[in-house]
């Protein structure tokens, strides 16, 4: 509420608060503010923009303090303020400036890092990249091959999060972080091994290619940490982020789909399938373990959820021979 000389002059004044700090309750009582004149005026006047700022430097004075002596209280309600801070930094670079080591990552384990914390943390492991779930459940299954190397994986869930993480790459500096979802990139979980290292790439790139009918499919072979993973597939980052940020502004560009298939030259059922002479069988394979790398990040549709259940009774029948 805003008041002048004690005297009540309105609720929620955008040119005296800043629009993400407008869930803030409490009273400012301005004697000076100028208030015979236009709301643009208003907007323009210097008075009122050193009161704007002003507020808002408490606001970010009151987050550091609490960060600083009630880290455990500060963590508490973190999630539900986390929103209007991220907003407050695209916003306002001086708010982004003075609260930068106050803004939280919550991981998948329910810790709550800030950026320097999370870095050092994963020092050697994570490759300079911050990994993170958007939907944790449904990525349940790459986010634990992260974690079971001991990478911490962030929860970005929220619609201002695909802008904040833009914002922090463009904006951070020398040491801004680049930010990768679990199912962009395998650099992370790859390793050193002599396993598979014989394997005829060139040839599983063509029988997937032929058996999926996707001649433009990248295919690649790494050495990954779990050697029971046959393949994984990867969405490009930036090209996904395109795609989630035309839908999110009601836009229907169409971009074009950018996948990669990565075979784990260590797992021993890609090491049978180059080798496998039935042709039938080794294209039902295909299929099959591209369908299930799929639903590692999203489910699947009407029809091919109907053709991956027949898919499956063949190779069931296959083993029952």
């Amino acid at each position: 509420k805003l008041f002048a000389g004690q005297v009540f002059v309105a609720d929620n004044i955008k040119e005296v608060i800043p629009e993400f700090l407008m869930l803030l309750k409490g009273v400012i009582d301005c004697p000076d503010l100028p208030l015979n004149v236009s709301r643009s005026f208003l907007q323009n006047d210097g008075y009122v923009k050193k009161i704007s700022a002003h507020i808002t430097k408490k606001v970010a004075d009151k987050l550091n303090g609490l960060m600083n002596t009630e880290r455990e209280t500060y963590e508490g309600y973190w999630d539900d303020i986390a929103p209007f801070v991220k907003y407050g930094c695209i916003k306002d670079v001086k708010f982004f400036d003075s609260v930068k080591g106050s803004i939280l990552y919550k991981t998948t384990a329910g810790d709550y890092l800030t950026m320097d914390e999370y870095k050092s943390r994963n020092e050697g492991k994570a490759e300079k990249k911050i990994y993170y779930t958007t939907e944790e459940n449904r990525q349940a299954a790459s986010v634990a091959l992260y974690t079971a190397k001991g990478i911490d994986v962030v929860v970005m869930d929220t619609l201002i999060d695909m802008n904040f993480m833009s914002f922090m790459e463009y904006s951070a500096g020398e040491n801004a972080p680049q930010f990768t979802r679990v199912d962009a990139d395998v650099s992370g979980l790859t390793e050193e091994s002599e396993e598979g290292k014989d394997l005829d790439v060139e040839a599983l790139r063509t029988l997937f290619r032929d058996s999926l009918e996707q001649p433009e499919l990248e295919v690649n072979a790494e050495a990954l940490s779990d050697a029971e993973l046959p393949v994984m597939l990867l969405e490009d980052e930036q090209m996904r982020r395109y795609k989630e940020m035309s839908r999110a502004y009601g836009q229907d560009f169409s971009f074009p789909d950018k996948y990669t298939l990565v075979l784990n030259r260590r797992c021993a059922l890609v090491q049978k399938l180059a080798a496998l002479e039935d042709k039938e069988l080794s294209a039902l394979l295909c299929k099959h373990l591209y369908d299930t790398a799929r639903m590692s990040s999203r489910p699947l549709e009407a029809g091919e959820l109907k053709e991956f259940l027949a898919r499956s009774n063949k190779l069931v029948a296959y083993l029952a021979k």
